[in-house]
């Protein structure tokens, strides 16, 4: 992902939105929150499909296959929603080690203070890009939590219905 960034900083900084990190990852995180909301409302639907099997209307069998499809969707949102998150946090964090890895060269924009041989270059990553960051890695646990609760249920529906092609 460094050399994706450095790639789009040698061919005019078009990888670069006023300073931030990548638009790259700014989308994927967007994907990466957007399948998280999804995965709530797919566990909504969980939770309703339970008061549906709580009220006796279907078999045990049915009602085991049922949950085995609400738990593969559910992981397989999650597993999709962490891998865009993972992948755009990758692409965030080697623009800004790009920019923290040119900034002595010239190329990154840095701003120097005072002259001569004891010029101090300010940092050129923001709080804001911190904040980016920090804000993905609660989407990955969010992600994460989600798909262990999702693989925990997995267990109770083993014990109430060994898999079987019933419907």
């Amino acid at each position: 992902s460094i050399g994706a960034a450095a790639a789009a900083e040698s061919n005019g900084g078009s990888a670069m939105i006023k300073g931030t990190a990548p638009p790259a990852g700014f989308l994927l995180g967007g994907i990466g929150i957007v399948l998280s909301v999804a995965s709530i409302f797919w566990t909504w639907g969980k939770a309703r499909l339970s008061n549906r099997l709580l009220g006796g209307r279907t078999s045990r069998i049915q009602g085991a296959n049922l949950l085995r499809r609400a738990i593969t969707v559910g992981s397989a949102l999650n597993l999709a929603g962490m891998l865009a998150t993972l992948l755009g946090t990758f692409v965030i964090i080697g623009g800004l080690a790009t920019k923290v890895l040119t900034a002595g060269l010239g190329g990154g924009g840095a701003v120097v203070m005072g002259g001569g041989p004891n010029a101090v270059a300010l940092q050129t990553v923001q709080p804001l890009d911190i904040l980016i960051i920090q804000a993905n890695a609660n989407t990955l646990l969010s992600h994460f939590v989600s798909l262990f609760l999702t693989l925990f249920l997995t267990r109770f529906v083993m014990r109430m219905d060994p898999p079987s092609t019933e419907d």
